[in-house]
């Protein structure tokens, strides 16, 4: 097995050569451009680092432009945000069930270590510092999971359509996770062990999962005391009128 791997790497040293070219510019690609910016980082700065001619970028990457958006998507293509939305919208799964979906998705990266922490960085630049990427994300990946969370909660406390109550709710259960995603600095000096380990990320999905879902629940029980004091109120004008129905209504008798 060893001779027949060594004979392989023989016979295609050029293509083993060029993917592991490409993926040391890919990785040096994420860390420079996650520390500092697009604007600020040369290609020929990445070439130095990945050890490269600076001519692999453009026959790799096509040109600057090209590396810096293989950079901010490739590494997140293993990632099924469309399976999580599926799971949001499937009409009979369970709210606890789609929440730990949702954010078993979103806490997925921090099980891969350093570069996909630099890949995150990335990210929260792009936010900052947006080239037009972060625009395709929100129209791509963020709008539609953001709109399924929405149908979901919408569903779940029965209701036809969702209000502003609504979309709080669901702003305020996205930005559980957000934190720790963008004081990443911050964790890793606090608590560097929250989210890079498998069992630590699985407490953090229950742990937000519960969360969100008492958010949910309380969400609920506003409406409805809203609803008791809304009919309460009601009843108590209805009973303020009624004597003033019977006296207008004596009037024209006596008269």
């Amino acid at each position: 097995m060893v001779l027949s791997a060594a004979l392989s790497e023989k016979t295609r040293p050029g293509r083993d050569d060029g993917l592991k070219a490409r993926e040391r510019l890919l990785g040096e690609a994420v860390r420079l451009f996650a520390e500092q910016g697009f604007a600020r980082t040369s290609t020929r700065t990445i070439a130095q680092a990945a050890g490269v001619n600076i001519s692999a970028i453009s026959y790799y990457f096509g040109d600057k432009e090209g590396l810096y958006r293989s950079a901010f998507y490739e590494p997140f293509a293993a990632y099924d945000a469309e399976g999580a939305i599926a799971a949001l919208q499937a009409p009979d799964m369970p709210l606890h069930e789609a929440l730990q979906t949702y954010f078993s998705y979103i806490l997925a990266p921090f099980g891969q270590g350093a570069q996909m922490q630099q890949c995150l960085r990335l990210h929260m630049r792009e936010m900052l510092e947006p080239t037009g990427l972060w625009q395709k994300e929100i129209e791509n990946r963020i709008t539609p999971l953001h709109r399924a969370l929405q149908a979901l909660v919408t569903r779940h406390l029965g209701l036809a359509c969702p209000d502003a109550g609504i979309q709080r709710l669901v702003f305020a259960i996205m930005g559980i996770p957000i934190y720790l995603i963008l004081a990443q600095d911050l964790v890793q000096t606090l608590a560097p062990d929250l989210l890079h380990r498998a069992d630590t990320i699985a407490a953090a999905v229950e742990a937000f999962t519960h969360y969100a879902q008492t958010l949910v629940e309380k969400e609920r029980e506003m409406r409805q005391q809203a609803c008791c004091g809304a009919a309460q109120e009601a009843q108590a004008h209805h009973r303020s009128c009624r004597p003033q129905q019977r006296s207008s209504g004596q009037s024209p008798a006596s008269a």
